[in-house]
């Protein structure tokens, strides 16, 4: 007769996970199934002993399982290496972990020698040289500063009062005998450009050399022994870059540059150390001295080998023939690399207004050698600067804790354009040296929706608003190529510019001055119609004038408040082309814009009329 054999189920406790309640599980585990087998629970007893091991291992195995786990997430991870790891995985770039340097833009100014031309006294330009990029400025707080683009007061328009103006005059004729020159919003930098060198042997893919000065802020450039010059892409399968050239074309006043995409087979990346502060270059793993053609199988060897044959078996390829190709860019070898870098940084290179009036090293150039070297010295010397505006954006290094905080926000970034926000951010961060885009305005096209209709305006020297040049236009499109997807197509579209008039009367009180009241009345309005204050679409609410209005000292009531087009040629003075209709587009004293246009008041003296009573 077969006997049946009844087995206790195990009620095992998944829940406990520290050392007392592993324990006592253990105990009762023991007591419950094995009470014949086991039972003296003596703390001095060889049996407890195991007990108390295997639940000290399992504490210590559920500790390091739970600081895993921890790790695995950005919010809870603990340890600096491994938030920095998140950080990179995802896109957040290391070099934005140091030191951040303060910037802006300075005025600078210039005092050259009179001259007689045609009876007439004016500055002598042949003394109006160029003050050289890197050239070194000193704050009050003791750093230093550098010019980031070439200061060039040759350019200045001579009749133009505000940046040509009589320095010196001869105390007994009363003649001038000098000028300043003045040139605005020239881009400086806290920092000081260093220079080293590295001797590279033979080929070595992934070769890293790292900068031995900490705090490095960029490089600004690399050149080997043979001219080739390297250039920094964020990362090593990027195989193009934006470049510019001088612009010919008769638009170069307002876009000096043309924008075009570079091939980089030199090339490198960034990686920064929080542990020793250092910045070192990473290159490709391709060799310079050797030609794709000799790595990289013929693409026929790569078919199905089915000549000869009606039948085949698999085929292995090699993947490091792909490898020490240049699809990752090429390592330097055998060359001497020359790296001109920027150190510095810091919260104390933020500076105040007028806080930077003090030169420290100009680097000073004339285009006519002939002049007398004293009267150059003497314009050189004469270069001064000062920051209307505070000099900002300096920091130290970036904490882990810092670092956990801002990785959702780089994150969310993105390297393309999708939305219509993407489009007009990305539009009007176009380098202004490859010209200005004022405004911009986005619609999905009517016909074909995966097109984008990209209008743009743009702002000539004077201030107004006036529509894109061709190179401005090409400029853009090679800039967004980069950022747009593959299914986009892109139509940059010139904005309407709708130029307008105000006319309106003024009651006012008794006891105050008429002209008074009136010019702060014009005043408020010229503000309130400053053009950087306007967008394109956006309307005129008469019911925010009246209020401005009515905010003037003085002012009873507004009445009689018109607002009129203005196009072509009226009263001598030039406006755009654009009719537009005030009437048929006002509802309930608004006057609508369209989303292509862009209201501006191009003279505001002469087109805003104020009467008083």
């Amino acid at each position: 007769m077969a006997t049946t054999t009844t087995t206790k189920e195990r009620n095992i406790k998944h829940l406990s996970r520290d050392y007392e309640s592993i324990k006592r599980d253990l105990i009762e585990h023991i007591k419950i199934h094995f009470p014949d087998s086991y039972n003296d629970f003596n703390e001095s007893s060889i049996g407890l002993m195991l007990v108390e091991l295997m639940a000290f291992t399992s504490d210590n195995f559920h500790f390091y399982l739970d600081k895993q786990f921890q790790e695995t997430f950005t919010e809870t991870a603990a340890q600096p290496k491994n938030i920095l790891r998140h950080a990179r995985q995802l896109g957040f770039k290391t070099t934005l972990m140091g030191k951040s340097a303060a910037q802006g833009q300075t005025d600078c100014f210039l005092k050259v020698p009179s001259i007689t031309t045609n009876e007439k006294i004016q500055a002598d330009m042949r003394f109006a040289g160029k003050v050289l990029r890197g050239s070194k400025l000193l704050g009050n707080n003791g750093v230093l500063y550098e010019i980031l683009e070439d200061c060039d007061f040759s350019t200045i328009d001579l009749n133009d009062p505000l940046f040509a103006t009589v320095a010196e005059t001869n105390s007994t004729t009363k003649q001038p005998t000098s000028f300043a020159l003045k040139k605005t919003g020239i881009d400086i930098k806290a920092g000081q450009t260093k220079t080293t060198t590295f001797s590279v042997g033979g080929h070595q893919a992934f070769l890293s050399l790292t900068i031995s000065d900490e705090d490095v802020l960029e490089i600004i450039d690399v050149k080997d022994n043979e001219g080739n010059l390297w250039y920094e892409v964020d990362f090593l399968a990027q195989d193009t870059v934006f470049d510019s050239l001088v612009n010919s074309a008769t638009d170069s006043t307002s876009v000096p540059y043309v924008l075009h995409l570079r091939s980089v087979p030199f090339r490198f990346i960034t990686e920064y150390s929080t542990e020793t502060k250092k910045t070192s270059m990473i290159f490709g793993t391709g060799d310079a001295q050797k030609f794709d053609g000799e790595l990289i199988p013929n693409l026929g060897d790569l078919s199905l080998p089915l000549l000869g044959k009606d039948n085949f078996t698999d085929f292995s390829i090699d993947p490091q023939n792909f490898l020490e190709t240049r699809n990752l860019g090429v390592a330097p070898t055998n060359t001497t690399l020359t790296v001109r870098y920027r150190i510095g940084g810091g919260l104390n290179t933020n500076i105040g207004t007028g806080q930077i009036s003090t030169t420290s090293e100009v680097l000073f150039q004339v285009s006519d050698s002939s002049l007398t070297q004293a009267i150059v010295n003497e314009a050189k010397n004469s270069f001064s600067v000062l920051n209307p505006k505070p000099i900002q954006g300096g920091r130290d290094e970036l904490t882990t804790e810092e670092v956990r905080h801002l990785i959702p926000s780089v994150f969310a970034s993105q390297s393309r354009v999708v939305t219509a926000e993407d489009y007009i951010a990305r539009t009007l961060s176009l380098p202004t040296k490859f010209g200005s885009i004022f405004r911009a305005g986005v619609k999905s096209g009517d016909i074909n929706k995966s097109s984008v209709e990209l209008t743009i305006v743009s702002r000539n020297n004077s201030g107004n608003v006036t529509t894109a040049s061709a190179t401005l236009k090409d400029n853009l499109r090679k800039y967004l190529s980069r950022f747009r997807m593959l299914t986009d197509s892109i139509e940059i579209l010139d904005g309407d510019i709708v130029n307008v008039g105000i006319e309106l009367s003024i009651l006012c009180r008794p006891d105050f001055n008429k002209t008074e009241v009136l010019g702060n009345c014009i005043l408020a309005l010229k503000e309130f119609f400053d053009i950087t204050k306007w967008q394109m679409g956006q309307p005129i609410i008469k019911a925010q004038i009246l209020r401005l209005l009515y905010d003037v000292a003085g002012v009873i009531t507004v009445f009689d408040m018109n607002v009129n087009n203005l196009v072509g040629t009226v009263d001598g003075s030039s406006y755009s082309t654009t009719t537009f209709n005030v009437e048929a587009n006002m509802r309930n004293d608004i006057v609508y814009c369209p989303t292509n246009s862009i209201f501006e008041i191009k003279y505001p003296l002469k087109n805003i009329r104020v009467s008083a009573r």
